[in-house]
């Protein structure tokens, strides 16, 4: 049987994330998970609920994720697990010299967490804390990764969850998140990339869109520079956990887990840089296209300059104020001056259409 998630008055879950936004006096803001065992031939089922107000933090925890935790908050966890939570909200929090170290049998690992939804790329800071007997995770936002994994631990009935090994199965949904969003930054590329070389319609359209490409280059590259940042910092994370476990056969299965987080890390920073040169090269050429249009511009000046010239310098020549002038008596000479002054632009105006400057 799936376990149901436990809420307070107040709290709603719309699809697998419980609305976080409610006022402090409705219930507080930790998410719990429990083992619980069946029967003694049956496999352990995890259970996933939000504590009521002051409720203490069960014995049975096995991962304690704080949302925005309150001073308060953080005093029920350290109580409970005898260690201390570096949260914001304590009066006595320093930021760490270290984004990863130990320290009284606990292991504090911090990382950035790429977040992305119809709103600008942000990376949401995430620490993890791993003790003998629980994970915790504190962070000041939303993140999908999150639910995806306690949603999966929940359906999956398992013979035991320690600490390190849901903090590498959280890492490899974070990973896997990462993936998801890097692949739709690979699809508006590929539209961003129609629609810079299929932008069809007359210039002032075509100048539209070579504005709209712009603007949307700049936001997919500021996701590429979260993705990357976040990629980063998991990978360092990655390297202290793999570092922190015990080279035993028990824990095999946790070292080749972390090898397989850390290629994959690879491959996704490579992707990544691959994604950054080709949002260069469509910069460059949606700017090319830019001048490409300026020029055509310039150009046409630059013609109808050369074309009005010679009837400018004739209708010049022939209105100088001298005696000695010939022309002025003749009795077709208004008519031929016109004539020239035609003939004058017609001909280059041929000479370049012959060209195809035109």
């Amino acid at each position: 049987m799936r376990p149901q998630v436990v809420l307070p008055a107040g709290v709603r879950i719309v699809g697998a994330w419980a609305q976080r936004r409610t006022h402090r006096e409705e219930g507080e803001l930790i998410f719990v998970y429990t083992v619980s065992r069946l029967g003694p031939d049956v496999a352990a089922v995890v259970s996933r609920r939000l504590l009521a107000d002051n409720e203490p933090v069960p014995e049975d925890a096995v991962w304690i994720d704080l949302i925005e935790p309150t001073a308060d908050e953080d005093h029920r966890v350290e109580e409970r697990l005898g260690v201390d939570i570096p949260t914001h909200a304590d009066p006595d929090y320093t930021e760490p010299p270290e984004a990863h170290y130990s320290e009284n049998g606990a292991r504090y690992l911090h990382a950035y967490l790429f977040t992305s939804r119809d709103g600008p790329a942000v990376t949401l800071g995430v620490t993890f804390v791993i003790t003998d007997t629980a994970l915790v995770t504190v962070r000041n936002g939303n993140s999908g990764a999150f639910d995806l994994f306690g949603s999966k631990i929940c359906k999956t009935a398992t013979e035991a969850l320690q600490p390190e090994a849901l903090a590498t199965g959280l890492v490899a949904t974070i990973i896997n998140r990462s993936a998801r969003s890097l692949s739709q930054v690979g699809r508006d590329l590929d539209e961003i990339s129609s629609a810079v070389f299929k932008a069809d319609g007359d210039q002032s359209k075509r100048n539209q869109k070579y504005s709209e490409t712009l603007i949307a280059l700049g936001d997919v590259d500021e996701k590429i520079s979260s993705l990357r940042e976040s990629l980063v910092s998991v990978e360092r994370l990655v390297l202290f956990l793999a570092a922190g476990t015990i080279a035993d056969k028990e824990h095999k299965p946790l070292r080749e887990a972390n090898k397989s987080a850390l290629r994959d890390l690879q491959s996704l920073e490579e992707d990544a840089n691959f994604k950054a040169q080709k949002v260069q090269f469509l910069l460059d050429a949606t700017l090319g296209l830019i001048n490409l249009a300026q020029n055509d511009i310039i150009k046409l000046f630059s013609v109808l300059a050369v074309i009005f010239m010679p009837p400018t310098l004739i209708a010049s020549i022939y209105g100088m104020n001298f005696k000695a002038m010939p022309e002025l008596e003749w009795q077709w000479g208004y008519p031929m001056a016109l004539l020239a002054m035609v003939c004058a632009a017609v001909l280059p105006y041929l000479f370049f259409r012959w060209r195809r400057w035109l």
